[in-house]
């Protein structure tokens, strides 16, 4: 009697395979984006030299159109101030001065928040195509932020040669002073970015809601209210104290509220910090949808 040969074969071995991704901590999450960022930096600056050159090389006025836009940006303000539409309050120095400033700090947090918001979007081709990190790709765009932020600040002292008005011995403190204000907008920015890539509908709406938030911050008027409602919400407002405290840092040398500014950059920095995790858990699925 034969024996059945396929009672000597072996039981299969069924072996199942998962993927299991290492778990990213918040701290992880900030220790790979400094070391993407550090790998990154000579291909981060050549992006910022292309897209530099290539926003001005078509411009009528050239590189000297960085210096009207501020200016122009001020003149319905003042001109509104002048004929009594607008009644700022007591700003304690010349209005166009205070306009300049507070607009200045407000577009810097605007900008850093969009140019974040839209880096990877704008640059989708080197996402697919190219290993370069994708937090480096999506705040590429900053590098010309700071470089507007320096000639806002050769206009401000010509606006200010202007008036007759020196700044504070604190003026050198400024640019720290705006620091956080540009975290914040960073932050925020790092998870519109990733969010954006899949919902593009998202960063649009958040923009608009943006601009209606600069109106409950004094960006073109004081912080003095009489009505006590209105007051409050200025005050709770982290913004209010993120533009108001470099802006009276640099003209007076004097710092509003500091309580509310360490408190404000505190949130900065928790929304940074958030921004970043929030990108690496999300930036996989960018891909996907580019």
């Amino acid at each position: 009697m034969l024996q059945n040969s396929f009672d000597s074969r072996p039981a299969k071995v069924i072996r199942r395979y998962e993927a299991q991704g290492e778990a990213l901590g918040p701290v992880r999450s900030l220790l790979l984006a400094s070391r993407e960022l550090y790998w990154s930096r000579h291909i981060l600056w050549h992006l910022f030299v292309r897209d530099f050159v290539a926003g001005f090389r078509q411009k009528l006025l050239g590189y000297l159109w960085i210096v009207l836009v501020p200016l122009l940006g001020i003149a319905s303000f003042v001109f509104m101030q002048l004929t009594g539409i607008l009644n700022p309050g007591d700003t304690a120095f010349p209005y166009p001065i205070y306009v300049f400033v507070g607009t200045t700090i407000w577009g810097v947090f605007v900008n850093a928040l969009m140019v974040v918001a839209n880096g990877l979007i704008s640059n989708s081709d080197l996402v697919m195509r190219t290993n370069i990190p994708k937090i480096g790709l999506a705040i590429t765009g900053l590098a010309s932020l700071f470089y507007n932020l320096l000639v806002n600040l050769f206009v401000l002292a010509l606006l200010m040669a202007v008036f007759g008005r020196m700044p504070s011995a604190w003026a050198l403190l400024y640019p720290l002073a705006v620091l956080p204000i540009i975290m914040l907008g960073v932050g925020i920015g790092l998870m519109l970015s990733v969010i954006g890539a899949v919902a593009r509908d998202v960063t649009g709406m958040f923009s608009t809601l943006i601009n209606l938030v600069m109106y409950v911050t004094p960006v073109v008027y004081t912080a003095d209210f009489q009505n006590l409602t209105l007051q409050r919400i200025v005050r709770w407002n982290p913004l209010t104290y993120l533009v108001d405290t470099p802006r009276s840092l640099f003209v007076l040398g004097t710092v509003p509220d500091a309580w509310g500014y360490v408190f404000s950059t505190v949130f900065s920095i928790l929304v940074l910090w958030l921004g970043v995790h929030a990108f690496y858990l999300i930036k996989d699925k960018v891909a996907e949808r580019l």
